[in-house]
C-alpha cells in the first residue's frame, strides 16, 4: 500500500546496523517498552520490517518502517549497475523493483530486499548514520542505492559516542545523495526536537504536507494537555503531603510509661514518613505513565528506582540542597505575610491604615528565619495532654504535617526534578532511570529549582502552602499556584529553567 493510497506519511528508517535507527524510532514514537521496539548492542537485532506508528487519540498520524541494516551494499550496487541498461531509457528505480524481484525467493541478499520493499511501495527513507564515526567509502554503495529509488530522502546524523564528530564529513558525502541531512540526538532529544524532526520531513514530503502539519499541531496540543494534567499532579501532590496527618488511638496503658510512650511516638512518625514516601511514590508514577515512560509495572520499578537514587525526604543532605535558602524563604514568607496582612487592612476598610501589612510581612518574615533553618521535624499532637483528643480506645495522637516553611519548598524540588528527568529523558534510552543527586549536591550548598523561581512565581505558591496550612485540603484547588506551576514546568521541558545537564 502507498503512502498516499493509506492517507497516513509512511517512512522508512534505513542504515547500517547499530546506527541508532531502533533508538530514533523509540524516541519519535515516545516508546519505552524495549519489548515493543527491541534495543540492543547486538549486531542485526532488527531482521525484518516493523511498522511503528505515531498514534495519538487512537489515530495513526504517521508510520515508520524500521527495517534491516544494510548488509551487503556493494554487492547489491554491482549487481544494479549489471543488470541496468544505460542509455536505454528505462528509470533506475525499475531496475531496483527488478532486484528485489529476482532475491525474493532466496537469502542473498535478504536486508537489501527488505529494507527496499517499503521504499518502492511509496515510503520516504530517513538513512540513519552515525556521526561519532568516520565516512568510509562502502556508505556510498547504500547511499547510491537509496539514490537509484528516486524516492524523497532525508539523512540523519546520530551521535552514538560524544568523544568524536565527523560531521562536516558525512554533510559533505550526503549532500550529494540526500535532499536534506539534520542532526539527532535519540538520547537527547527533548520535545521540541522532535517537533523539529517532524517538520523537516515536510521539506522532503511535500505530497504528505497537510497530514504532516496535523500532526505537528495535534502533538504540540497534546504536550499542552500532558502539562496541565501534570501541574494538576503537581497539585494533588502537594496539597495532600502538606495536609496529611497519621492518627492512631493510643490507650493509657501505652502512655503511663516513658519508654512506652516514645516508643509509641516513633512508630505513629515512622508510619507518617512511610506514608509520605508512599505519597510520593503514587504522584512519580502517575507523572511516568503521562509521559509513556512505561506500563504500570515498569513504572512501580522506575519510580522506586527514581526514588531510591536519592535522599531520603527527611535526610539532612536533602536539606542542605534542595528548598530554598534563609534569604529566598524569608523573603517569600514575608511576601506571604504581607498578603495576608494586607486582606486584613483591606477588611477594616483601611482603618489599620496598613499595620496589618507591615505586621504580617514582618511576621512572616522572622518566622521564616527561625523555623526554616530546623529540620523538617514531625510533631506529635498532644502526646501528654489528658485534655487531649480522645476516642474509643484511649487518646487520639497524630503525626504531621511537618511545621518547617521548607518542607513544602523541599517536596516541589523533589517533584520537580523527577519531572524534569522525564521530560528530557528520551524514550531511546534503556539505561537505568535514576537522578544522581551526589552529583548534583557537589555543585553547591542550593541547587534546586524552588530557589531558581522569580520571587513573584514563590509569593503565590507561599501563599497557596500558606492556606493549606491555615484551612486543610479544603483550599488545595488553587487556580495562581496551578498556572504558576504550568508556566514553570513549560519553562523545564523547553529547557529555559534547567538544573540536570545533558549528560546527568
Amino acid at each position: 500500500m502507498s503512502a498516499d493510497d493509506a492517507g497516513i506519511p509512511r517512512f522508512a528508517v534505513v542504515g547500517r546496523v547499530n546506527k541508532g535507527k531502533s533508538s530514533i524510532l523509540a524516541t519519535l514514537v515516545e516508546e519505552a517498552d524495549n519489548a515493543r521496539i527491541r534495543i540492543s548492542e547486538i549486531p542485526g537485532e532488527t531482521t525484518r520490517c516493523q511498522s511503528i506508528p505515531l498514534v495519538l487519540g487512537g489515530e495513526t498520524l504517521v508510520e515508520f518502517i524500521d527495517t534491516p541494516g544494510f548488509n551487503r551494499a556493494r554487492q547489491a550496487l554491482a549487481w544494479l549497475r549489471e543488470h541496468h541498461a544505460e542509455g536505454s531509457g528505462e528509470a533506475r528505480i525499475e531496475t531496483v523493483r527488478r532486484f528485489v524481484e529476482a532475491h525474493r525467493d532466496n537469502d542473498e541478499f535478504q536486508d537489501e530486499r527488505l529494507l527496499l520493499e517499503p521504499v518502492l511501495e511509496g515510503a520516504g527513507v530517513v538513512y540513519v548514520v552515525d556521526a561519532s564515526k568516520p565516512y568510509r567509502p562502502d556508505f556510498g554503495a547504500e547511499m547510491e542505492i537509496l539514490r537509484w529509488t528516486g524516492r524523497p530522502r532525508m539523512a540523519i546524523l546520530n551521535h552514538l559516542s560524544p568523544e568524536n564528530d565527523y560531521s562536516e564529513e558525512w554533510r559533505e558525502r550526503l549532500g550529494e545523495s540526500f535532499n536534506l541531512t539534520r542532526e539527532f540526538n535519540a538520547h537527547r532529544a527533548r520535545f521540541r526536537e522532535r517537533i523539529r524532526l517532524l517538520r523537516h520531513l515536510l521539506e522532503i514530503e511535500e505530497g504528505n504536507r497537510a497530514k504532516l502539519e496535523q500532526t505537528i499541531r495535534q502533538l504540540e496540543a497534546e504536550w499542552d494537555r500532558r502539562r496541565s494534567e501534570a501541574a494538576d499532579i503537581f497539585i494533588a501532590l502537594l496539597g495532600r503531603a502538606l495536609t496529611e496527618r497519621v492518627c492512631e488511638n493510643v490507650g493509657g496503658d501505652r502512655v503511663d510509661r516513658d519508654y512506652k510512650r516514645d516508643e509509641a511516638e516513633r512508630a505513629l512518625k515512622d508510619r507518617y514518613r512511610a506514608e509520605l514516601r508512599e505519597l510520593e511514590r503514587r504522584h512519580h508514577r502517575r507523572l511516568i505513565q503521562l509521559y509513556k515512560h512505561g506500563d504500570a509495572e515498569f513504572a512501580e520499578e522506575v519510580g522506586d528506582a527514581l526514588l531510591a537514587g536519592g535522599d531520603d525526604l527527611f535526610a539532612e543532605e536533602t536539606w542542605q540542597f534542595l528548598g530554598l535558602d534563609p534569604s529566598q524563604l524569608a523573603l517569600a514568607g514575608g511576601l506571604a505575610g504581607a498578603a495576608a496582612g494586607g486582606s486584613v487592612d483591606l477588611a477594616t476598610g483601611g482603618l489599620t491604615h496598613g499595620l496589618g501589612t507591615l505586621i504580617g510581612a514582618a511576621g512572616g518574615f522572622f518566622a521564616a528565619i527561625w523555623k526554616g533553618r530546623k529540620l523538617a521535624e514531625i510533631r506529635v499532637s498532644n502526646p501528654l495532654s489528658p485534655k487531649g483528643e480522645t476516642a474509643a480506645g484511649g487518646v487520639k495522637w497524630c503525626a504531621g504535617p511537618p511545621k518547617n516553611p521548607n518542607f513544602p519548598w523541599v517536596l516541589l524540588d523533589r517533584a520537580l526534578f523527577h519531572f524534569e528527568h522525564l521530560v528530557t529523558r528520551a524514550h531511546g534510552r534503556r539505561d537505568r532511570f535514576v537522578i544522581d543527586f551526589n552529583q548534583l549536591r557537589a555543585r553547591g550548598e542550593k541547587h534546586g529549582y524552588a530557589s531558581r523561581l522569580t520571587a513573584d512565581r514563590r509569593r503565590a505558591l507561599q501563599n497557596w502552602f500558606g492556606r493549606l496550612a491555615d484551612r486543610g485540603r479544603e483550599d488545595s484547588e488553587d487556580a495562581e499556584a496551578f498556572e504558576t506551576l504550568r508556566t514553570v514546568l513549560r519553562e523545564i521541558e523547553e529547557g529555559e529553567l534547567r538544573v540536570l545537564e545533558a549528560d546527568d
